[in-house]
């Protein structure tokens, strides 16, 4: 990388590239492409929730960032408190002698305490645990952006609350998310498939809502002898033999088996025939039942125990109509108890929905009248198919600091009100003395010292780490296109080796769609002790939402500079033609000379393009600097399109992309272009419209660059919305980028 090569896209729009070596196939050999494939395929067809803690932001996601959960071997155990006054307001200002913390009833000092404000967890609790003494001071550092995880449990969920559910995600996603916030929509069945991920796109969130439809198995039963799963659970598990002579009597009289149906005489001929026909049914839904809430909880656990790579806390919805999880029928409540035991560890906090509607519906079915018997062995069952498949929700939200949503004729304020008492809280950690303490059995209880009417949340389970181990094993010895291809499919950014990326598309001249594969490293990071260069094996694969695989492999010579070059980054390009469609770009980075890894990964929806509207390409962003490399605002020149998206104060950003088919009168076009910039959702600057210059000779196809000198602006992450307007067809086009500025 001793030089730059300028590639000039049109007279006005420019993209600059790192000279690097293409392998001398310009795919992956034979053997490396089967290798990404069956890498990603599994990616594709177990996406188990692995896939769901992906970040989005390649930015963001290179910052390391402190977890929300301590694994140290002091055993300091933190217990996050949410602490609200009579109204639900959240109370700020508590100091760490108002805590009053216990376990089986015995007070504990607290041997740290944080105030955090937002999604992140502590900054410095780690250091704060391998130092024993006085309570350190309240930090406030926070860190932008919620995690946020809907569990849809389509297993055990009615087509009504399916598409209740469908309408609440497509209005939260819409209308409810900040710039930073990251969102991931999971399944028990797993029909989103390659969408379940971690991310801020708006059409990765929309396509994974489209995917959810009906999959609750009920049984095929057409007769009028109703058994939910309650009530096959209560005769199966519970033996409730009341119950079952209840259903024989349903039985004999919905089959017409003779006298003494109505009397419960069950002695005659026709008594065995039902009794057959009886106990098959409850076995059958009975065994079904048990089958799709295993599912649910492996996958639940699934979902909870991958989200600790994620920094921070999480907040988790779980959609259902609940289930049933009798103890003595099953291991469900154990499930159960283990996944609030792994949201400890993870820092996760989840809010029940019972989506049965904002009312206890009517059980009267015409099609399915109950036999009318009135005695009280049929007593309860209604309210108990209310309550009994509620239950293991409450455990869920209650064990980990949550709560259970019911009835609620506004899903959307409740939502926004489970996101507003989660975003802040206080931090305790604590150390264990005895073996019951470090079992995490023990009651923990806070509370307030002198202020009683404040009411305290926290989580009943509570995750006490492990001793590391006094010496580890060594690892084996792994290949290097093993290590690219194990950088290549991390669920989280690899970041030994600083990588970057940046996708957009434009269309080429015949037509087609490619992708603009940017990518980028800190040249510092690289070694060169004793070296004139080093040597940098890539691998990249866009992977379309249907399962198609684009991959490409590069070969990079990295070389050292001196003086005022020393910030220059590597920056080196990929061109992908591709069909349309919603594709993840992941990159993979590997230094030679010491094995370390890098690795990336971005979202891009590649749109069909719209016959005779104005049409726009994305919105590919670089930096001004001086002829020596440095970040200054000097005349205008052809810049590197920058994929990390960071950028100076002391440096102009341009914004540059292309406009496509725009309609012409008498070889004229009339398209204006704006921009606003917004940070956290609100309004920074406004750009004018400009008019579009008709520099080029195909007018079909319109470069556009523009600029904003970024010292005005205060540190921080910001938000960039383009707008095209072709005044003669009145067409609009848009889209938005985000950047940070140092």
């Amino acid at each position: 990388m001793d030089s730059y090569a300028r590639i000039s896209l049109s007279s006005s729009f420019h993209l600059s590239v790192c000279y690097c070596k293409r392998s001398r196939d310009e795919s992956l050999t034979r053997s490396l492409a089967r290798a990404v494939l069956y890498q990603l395929c599994l990616l594709l067809l177990y996406p188990g929730i692995h896939l769901a803690i992906s970040a989005q932001s390649t930015s963001s996601a290179a910052q390391q960032q402190p977890e929300d959960v301590v694994r140290v071997n002091t055993e300091l155990v933190q217990t996050d408190v949410m602490v609200f006054d009579r109204r639900g307001r959240f109370v700020d200002g508590l100091k760490p002698e108002q805590f009053v913390l216990t376990l089986n009833g015995e007070a504990k000092p607290i041997s740290f305490f944080d105030k955090v404000g937002s999604a992140s967890g502590s900054q410095t609790l780690r250091a704060a645990a391998n130092k024993p003494g006085p309570v350190g001071e309240e930090m406030g550092k926070t860190t932008p952006g919620r995690v946020i995880f809907f569990f849809i449990d389509d297993v055990h969920l009615s087509s009504e609350s399916l598409a209740r559910a469908r309408q609440t995600l497509l209005h939260f996603v819409e209308n409810r998310l900040n710039d930073d916030d990251r969102v991931a929509i999971v399944s028990t069945s797993g029909q989103i498939g390659f969408l379940q991920q971690l991310t801020d796109n708006l059409s990765v969130l929309r396509e994974a809502i489209s995917r959810l439809n009906y999959k609750q198995n009920p049984e095929a039963y057409a007769g009028s002898t109703r058994i939910s799963e309650y009530v096959a659970s209560q005769v199966a598990d519970a033996g409730n033999k009341r119950l079952f002579a209840y259903l024989m009597e349903s039985v004999k009289l919905e089959y017409g088996m003779g006298l003494g149906a109505l009397r419960g005489d069950h002695g005659n001929d026709s008594a065995g025939q039902a009794m057959r026909l009886l106990h098959s049914r409850v076995s059958q839904i009975n065994a079904q039942s048990k089958v799709a809430t295993s599912n649910t909880l492996a996958v639940f656990q699934s979902l909870i125990d991958s989200s600790a790579n994620v920094p921070g806390r999480k907040l988790v919805f779980f959609f259902s109509d609940g289930f049933v999880t009798d103890p003595r029928g099953s291991g469900a409540l154990s499930e159960l108890h283990d996944a609030t035991k792994l949201a400890a560890r993870s820092g996760a906090v989840v809010y029940s929905v019972d989506m049965r509607g904002s009312f206890i519906e009517s059980t009267i079915d015409a099609s399915n009248n109950d036999y009318v018997d009135m005695t009280s062995r049929h007593g309860g069952v209604e309210l108990g198919e209310v309550m009994e498949p509620r239950q293991p929700l409450n455990l869920l939200a209650d064990e980990t600091g949550g709560r259970t949503i019911v009835r609620s004729s506004d899903l959307d304020k409740d939502l926004i009100q489970a996101v507003a008492e989660t975003s802040e809280y206080y931090l305790l950690a604590w150390r264990p003395t005895n073996d019951i303490e470090r079992s995490g059995k023990a009651r923990l209880q806070v509370s307030i010292a002198g202020q009683p009417d404040l009411r305290v949340r926290l989580r009943r389970a509570y995750y006490v780490p492990a001793a590391a181990a006094a010496t580890k094993a060594a690892a084996p010895e792994v290949s290097p296109e093993a290590q690219l291809l194990r950088a290549l499919g991390s669920a989280q950014p690899v970041g030994s080796l600083p990588a970057y990326l940046s996708v957009g598309y434009a269309r080429n001249a015949d037509g087609t769609l490619a992708l603009q594969v940017s990518m980028q490293s800190t040249r510092a990071a690289f070694n060169f002790d004793n070296a004139t260069k080093s040597i940098v094996d890539v691998i990249g694969a866009a992977i379309d939402d249907r399962g198609l695989i684009y991959t490409f492999k590069q070969v990079l010579t990295v070389t050292p500079v001196s003086g005022n070059e020393i910030d220059l980054p590597v920056i080196w390009h990929q061109k992908l033609t591709v069909q349309p469609g919603l594709y993840q770009v992941r990159l993979a980075v590997r230094e030679r000379a010491t094995g370390r890894t890098g690795s990336a990964m971005q979202w891009i929806d590649v749109p069909k393009a719209a016959p005779a509207l104005l049409n726009m390409s994305s919105v590919f962003l670089g930096e001004r600097r001086d002829s020596n490399g440095a970040r200054q605002a000097t005349e205008p020149q052809s810049i590197p399109v920058e994929a990390d998206h960071s950028f100076a104060r002391s440096s102009v950003l341009r914004f540059q992309m292309y406009l496509y088919d725009a309609v012409s009168t008498e070889g004229k076009i009339d398209v204006w272009v704006d921009a606003r910039l917004s940070r956290a959702g609100q309004p920074v600057l406004i750009i004018s419209p400009n008019k579009v210059p008709a520099t080029v000779k195909d007018l079909s196809q319109l470069p556009y660059w523009s600029e904003i000198g970024l010292a005005q602006l205060p540190p921080g992450s910001y938000m960039l919305e383009i707008s095209a307007t072709d005044r003669i067809s009145g067409a609009v086009a848009a889209q938005r980028v985000r950047f940070s500025v140092e």
